[in-house]
């Protein structure tokens, strides 16, 4: 038999060589947008980054070329040999792939004609294949990218694997010392990033997300690093607790077969990893839940006084009471009735609320949320036109338009203008439905009208867009529409009457509570009293099912895990069977036998559900400070809403221990029934 040899230099070198290059092909293919934007215009960024991807390729297929020279020279039978071998041509397989999808990219971005659609991968094949070489048939290309970047992930995830395979062909005493000197400069490395660069990057600053991103990853690795190097001396520390704790540590450390080392890995593997995608998914909706939450609160009231069918009349006393409640910090009047509005291109209902312009900012975040316009111009009409135009967001034709709307408008008298044009501001969805700047002119029909001859009828009048909002909802900003209080008053023949009353309370927790005790003090017939909670139950209510349903379904993947653990402790229970009647001969009795494995159990569930939990909180961490972006034109939110709930970790926490404590009991009562005779009949 040839005499095994150590993993040599240059493979250890093509192994971490083969892994960064992986690493930067998935880099490169997540920013390529940015790079091929970069490059525009810029003829010297865009051969630095063929000559520098260039070298890197012949870099490292000389390197893989080398190391398969080398390995030729081995004995068959030497041990890794064949793992070295796939592993200089995957890597010599891979370098061809990535050299022709790169060259691919970088062939398309040259061309600039990308640059136009987007900068994206889809648009710079589709302008290579159509607009650069359209007298030639190129439609073969994004199939060949498509194929070739398929198997090039393939190829990257292969290179991973052996490449962690050969690495324990390195000695151990070499392999000591790589992770010394690895966990000092990771060591140096935390503090560095601790102290200089950010953990929550600035808004709309690439370059701070990147140095926040970088303290991130660092942290998380030196924390994985350190958890791994704490394991050793917290089983040592375990076992001096008692008798049992010590034989359950001891048989955790002990050295097992391959297939039973497999299973335990896997194991705590699956324990963690169903924790992880547990909490994530819990964190997300609850993100949705905190997001719809400070939404509602924003465009609406904590508490609502009004009554069901009927306006109410004499309000200042109500209000002026209601101000004066302990805990109001903020109440205004309002009216509300359904319209139709409608433009020169479109019409659409709407739920037109008239307000207080000076009152409304302490119950509601509509004037935060004037995208367009000003809440003053509700009171204020007239200073519309009189506002300077921006030609960039309403275009040089509706400049003109404006211009000449202007000039006419202030030939009339101020009166004149007031009483005819009032201001109405709208949202964000009726104003793109409708089409509609401001300044635009609209007609509001109302149905509360006179009484004709043949029924009644609608009352129209002339409105001019004052502003436009953006609330993040599109129920909000499709169907909601703000005018003045006096001016809905005369519109709507109220005659002095209002709907209601909107309240804003100083904690929002407390809006039921302090409902109860408006509703009691109010003394109104027919008056109701509601709070946020109560208007939006069925909402938050099927959110909470929602989320429960998803809890016990996602729960089903750690019940799952559970059985792995089952079936690693009963391969344990196999093969600890000698073990277990040296212990019973001894005179260890069936319950401690039990506890022993359920012990066991036990530091395998913790195991993995805090390595779950710790991927969990660093995914989610992830998610809430850097932001995974999303369509705000299909889902209505820029980025997927992430919230962190200490409560829901102690939770999955606990029910990951629970489930796994459980996967231990019918193991361990074998183990128990096990006769010392038996287990050392042939010993």
């Amino acid at each position: 038999m040839s005499q095994a040899r150590s993993l040599g230099f240059w493979t250890a070198v093509l192994c971490g060589f083969a892994v960064l290059q992986a690493t930067a092909v998935l880099v490169f293919g997540g920013t390529s947008k940015q790079w091929f934007q970069a490059s525009i215009g810029d003829d010297l960024l865009w051969v630095r980054l063929a000559i520098g991807w260039g070298t890197c390729q012949l870099s490292l297929a000389l390197l893989s070329a080398a190391v398969l020279r080398r390995t030729a020279r081995l004995p068959r039978g030497t041990r890794g040999r064949a793992r070295i071998v796939a592993l200089g041509i995957t890597t010599g397989i891979h370098v061809l792939m990535t050299t022709v999808s790169v060259g691919i990219l970088l062939w398309a971005a040259r061309e600039s004609v990308g640059h136009v659609l987007g900068g994206t991968v889809a648009s710079l094949l589709f302008g290579l294949t159509h607009l650069a070489y359209a007298d030639l048939d190129l439609a073969w290309l994004p199939t060949l990218y498509e194929t070739v970047t398929t198997a090039q992930g393939l190829s990257s995830a292969l290179i991973v694997v052996l490449s962690m395979s050969c690495w324990f062909l390195v000695p151990i005493a070499r392999r000591d010392r790589f992770w010394w000197v690895f966990d000092a400069a990771l060591a140096v490395a935390f503090v560095l990033v601790t102290t200089l660069l950010p953990i929550t990057p600035a808004e709309g600053d690439d370059s701070s997300l990147l140095r926040a991103v970088v303290r991130v990853s660092v942290t998380t690795i030196f924390g994985v690093r350190l958890t791994l190097r704490l394991v050793g001396p917290l089983l040592s520390l375990f076992e001096r607790i008692g008798f049992r704790s010590m034989v359950a540590a001891r048989h955790l450390r002990a050295k097992k077969t391959g297939f039973l080392a497999a299973s335990s890995t896997l194991s705590i593997l699956a324990v963690a990893v169903s924790s992880c995608m547990l909490i994530s998914v819990l964190s997300v909706m609850g993100g949705f839940r905190a997001d719809l939450e400070k939404k509602i609160l924003g465009n609406h009231a904590h508490i609502v006084i009004d009554k069901a069918y009927e306006e109410i009349d004499d309000w200042e006393p109500l209000l002026n009471r209601t101000r004066g409640t302990e805990g109001v910090v903020g109440a205004t009047p309002f009216l509300q009735v359904e319209v139709m509005v409608s433009s020169l291109s479109n019409r659409a209902g709407a739920l037109l609320r008239g307000i207080d312009p000076a009152t409304v900012s302490e119950v509601t975040d509509l004037a935060q949320n004037l995208t367009h316009g000003k809440l003053e111009y509700l009171q204020h009409p007239e200073r519309i036109l009189d506002s300077s135009i921006d030609t960039t967001q309403t275009g040089a034709l509706d400049a003109m338009i404006e211009d000449a709307e202007r000039a006419a408008a202030k030939g009339l008298p101020s009166e004149t203008r007031e009483e005819s044009m009032p201001g109405l501001i709208v949202g964000q969805e009726l104003a793109r439905a409708l089409r509609l700047v401001v300044g635009d002119r609209v007609t509001v029909v109302s149905p509360r009208g006179d009484l004709g001859p043949t029924g009644p009828i609608p009352k129209t009048r002339p409105f001019r867009i004052a502003g436009i909002f953006y609330s993040g909802m599109y129920e909000y900003d499709m169907k909601h529409a703000y005018i003045d209080l006096g001016v809905a008053q005369r519109f709507l023949r109220a005659d002095g009457r209002i709907s209601g009353v909107e309240v804003k309370v100083e904690e929002v927790e407390d809006a039921p509570a302090l409902a109860a005790e408006l509703a009691s003090s109010i003394g109104l017939g027919g008056v109701r009293v509601r709070d946020w909670k109560m208007m939006n139950q069925q909402l938050f209510g099927a959110l909470a099912l929602e989320k429960l349903a998803m809890f016990i379904t996602l729960g089903i993947a750690i019940l799952i895990a559970g059985f792995s653990v089952f079936g690693t402790l009963t391969l344990l229970v196999q093969e600890k069977r000698r073990e277990v009647g040296i212990l019973k001969a001894m005179g260890t009795s069936a319950r401690g036998v039990i506890r022993i494995f359920v012990i066991e159990g036990l530091l395998i569930g913790a195991a993995g559900g805090l390595m779950g939990l710790g991927l969990g909180f660093v995914l989610t961490f992830a998610a809430e400070h850097f932001g995974i972006r999303m369509n705000p034109e299909v889902y209505y939110i820029d980025k997927l809403p992430v919230h962190l709930d200490p409560t829901e970790f102690a939770v999955v926490g606990a029910a990951t221990v629970l489930v796994c404590l459980a996967a231990t009991l019918f193991p361990a009562y074998q183990a128990s029934r096990v006769r010392p005779v038996d287990a050392l009949r042939y010993d």
